[in-house]
């Protein structure tokens, strides 16, 4: 069938006619050798050429080749037809065997046939099924493995056997006895085989694929009920199942075409459950069956435990396991219709507006959108159009939603503890269903957040740039007011601050370092980095408020940036701004390895024990000046700008006719403090802390006229108080 068939994996043949070619192939590769060669000898004898015998001689060893090839398919299908493994294809002109390319192919795939009977067996309780499936590992199960064993148990069947599989543990759980950890390791052992089997037969562009008639046939599968006439939170639902075997696949990574698929169709479906569920999430078999931490790959001891389980958060997780596209196909997917019959999702629109508006509410009774952060992590923060699209998306929504959580009252800047909140769109309202702390409904979402804002940490200088003179969205669609609200959303995480800060200092290494090599105008690089100081510091201070434990921590985190000396980092080779576009994707992938460099260099010296009483700041700002002035001593260092005659016998240079600074990183720190001492001096510092000032606050105060009340007025900046 088909005209190409020493293409791999194709070849769909008639075995009469197969075998009668085999052996016409055969005998004709050795009298083709025979003939060259016979050929040759007359050739030759007669001194002419002897190309037309060494042309034949060629076709002769090609035809040796596929005769070799062909027996060895013509084996493969007798055997397939044996063994009833092979796909039959019938057409007007004949029935047709579909032939895999290797004959491992066929072995993996009649392996993974015969093992759907062991796990239905061993989801049954049979102990012989169940020794079986114990001396499989995940890394044996091999795509055409995956592709027998799927097919054989058919998409209803597979998600059956997690719900099967999981029971049993469940009442060990409840009632617990010895061989309890033995049960759940062979429960988590079996099921990481089935999950990895998924991973690898929907796969698009492999042998192993499914189709996507598979592909439909499990999101069907999914939406169904078990037992049928039961409906959520009553029964179990296929998708409970499926996010359990999603976890289950551990590393092993899923096709974007699936994610998009049937991970598009899960998120469906779970809008449609609003509507009877309202905010409380569809827990995983985790979660309904109470089964603690008996399924966590990383557990030794089981512990039980009813806990809140939510079971889209697998496939988030899943999702940002399997990569960048992996997770961009998921979070841009866009409901338009027309759906079939009783699969439309109560939303029409971006899966993006609904994981992060519409759902917020159900967030917050789990993970708080943690599970959604990474997907959004791994998807926002290369420096490619669709993830720098996709960082503001997600932005503007969290912008947005930020607006209503807060309200400005005697002139300080207050979260709104109750309120109404819309749990769907479109004109479907819940019934003024008020939460609590509605604010940090997506507080476990903040850490990504702040990666995906340092890695476009770039754009953000150009919405404050632009911010200084119109109120209207660039090219990132949003305005500075938007950005201070987002700001004032992550920084209430220490964690997320501290990240945007140690972004926002190796973005000003940067710009320092550029204009030193470039003799620029250095008032002015300060300038633009001292707003976003300013920016960060005042979102911070209103996100926690009146809050005196953590701006004491606030200031904690400063002094240690300046005791680390962190400003002084060189910033090496690789990494030398000279040699870095101002804007574009080096830049930004440049500044954040330099990010990394300085947490690894915090971390290193907070393991040494530093002396936290070199030029200890009394307030942030003061930090913020300590670590220009390092920023700019560094970087005039480096670059030899204070090399020369007036460094002899000064124990932090070289000795000889010639000194020059010695490394900072090897100076000692009574040499560092001796050096930042002459430095200071003869550059005249002081200059670069007017200017420090000066634009961190107008920083902050242009951040505190952007949050205002109903009436219009602004909060008092948190430094005026």
């Amino acid at each position: 069938m088909g005209d190409a068939w020493l293409d791999p994996g194709t070849c769909g043949v008639k075995l009469a006619e197969f075998e009668h070619m085999t052996q016409q192939m055969t005998q004709a590769a050795p009298k083709l050798a025979e003939l060259a060669d016979q050929l040759w000898q007359a050739l030759n004898a007669a001194k002419v050429s002897t190309a037309p015998a060494m042309e034949i001689k060629r076709i002769a060893a090609w035809a040796d080749r596929a005769a070799s090839d062909l027996r060895r398919r013509n084996q493969l299908a007798h055997d397939l037809d044996r063994q009833k493994l092979a796909m039959v294809v019938c057409r007007q002109d004949g029935t047709y065997l579909k032939l895999p390319d290797r004959y491992t192919d066929q072995v993996g795939y009649a392996a993974g046939r015969r093992s759907a009977d062991l796990f239905r067996r061993a989801a049954s309780g049979d102990p012989a099924a169940r020794a079986a499936l114990r001396r499989l590992h995940p890394q044996d199960i091999t795509p055409m493995f995956a592709k027998g064993l799927l097919e054989a148990l058919g998409p209803e069947a597979l998600l059956k056997l997690p719900m099967d599989l999981t029971a049993p543990l469940a009442a060990d759980v409840r009632q617990p006895r010895d061989g309890l950890d033995a049960h759940a390791a062979e429960t988590r052992a079996t099921l990481a085989l089935l999950g990895r089997s998924l991973a690898l037969a929907t796969r698009p562009d492999t042998r192993a694929y499914l189709g996507d008639d598979y592909l439909r046939a499990l999101t069907a599968a999914g939406r169904k009920n078990f037992p049928p006439l039961s409906t959520p939170p009553n029964g179990t639902s296929g998708y409970q199942s499926l996010s359990t075997l999603l976890t289950a696949a551990g590393d092993t990574r899923f096709s974007a075409h699936f994610i998009e698929v049937v991970g598009s169709d899960m998120i469906a479906y779970d809008s449609r459950l609003r509507k009877t569920l309202g905010q409380e999430p569809l827990p995983t078999l985790t979660g309904k069956a109470g089964l603690g931490n008996a399924l966590d790959p990383t557990t030794t001891k089981v512990v039980p435990g009813d806990r809140k389980t939510d079971f889209l958060a697998p496939l988030l997780t899943a999702a940002a396991l399997s990569g960048k596209e992996t997770s961009q196909a998921l979070l841009t997917h866009v409901y338009m219709g027309p759906f079939e019959k009783g699969t439309e999702p109560a939303f029409r629109g971006s899966t993006l507006q609904y994981l992060l508006h519409d759902r917020r509410p159900v967030w917050g009774a789990t993970d708080h959108g943690a599970a959604l952060g990474g997907t959004i992590q791994s998807a926002a923060t290369a420096q490619d159009p669709e993830s720098t699209r996709l960082a503001f998306a997600v932005a503007k929504i969290l912008a947005a939603d930020t607006r209503k959580n807060f309200e400005v009252k005697d002139g300080k800047l207050r979260i709104r503890e109750r309120g109404p909140f819309d749990s769907l769109r479109h004109g479907q309202v819940s019934d003024a269903i008020s939460r609590p702390k509605h604010y940090d409904e997506l507080s476990g979402l903040r850490p990504a957040m702040a990666t995906v804002l340092v890695a476009h940490l770039e754009k953000l200088h150009d919405i404050v740039r632009l911010d200084g003179y119109t109120d209207k969205p660039g090219s990132t669609g949003m305005t500075g007011e938007d950005l201070d609200h987002l700001l004032v959303d992550v920084t209430r995480d220490a964690g997320a601050y501290e990240h945007l800060l140690l972004g926002q200092i190796a973005h000003s290494k940067l710009v320092i370092d550029r204009a030193i090599v470039k003799n620029a105008d250095l008032s002015n690089a300060i300038a633009g980095e001292g707003w976003m100081f300013g920016h960060l510091l005042e979102a911070r201070h209103q996100s926690v408020g009146a809050e005196e434990g953590r701006l004491a921590e606030d200031l904690d985190r400063m002094r240690k940036y300046v005791g680390a000396g962190i400003g002084l980092v060189p910033i090496g080779t690789t990494l030398v701004a000279e040699h870095v576009p101002a804007v574009g994707k080096p830049y930004e992938a440049t500044m954040l390895q330099l990010t990394g460099k300085l947490t690894d260099v915090i971390a290193k010296r907070l393991a040494d024990k530093p002396d936290q009483k070199i030029l200890a700041p009394t307030t942030e700002t003061e930090g913020v000046e300590r670590l220009f002035s390092q920023m700019v001593v560094s970087s005039m260092a480096s670059h030899g700008r204070l090399d020369g005659p007036g460094l002899a016998g000064k124990s932090f240079a070289t000795k000889g006719p010639d000194p020059k600074i010695r490394p900072i990183e090897s100076l000692s720190d009574v040499e560092l403090e001796k050096f930042l001492h002459w430095a200071g001096n003869r550059l005249n510092l002081g200059d670069i802390s007017d200017d420090v000032q000066k634009s961190m606050r107008n920083g902050r105060e242009k951040t505190a006229g952007h949050y205002k009340s109903s009436d219009g007025k602004s909060v008092t900046p948190s430094s005026q108080r």
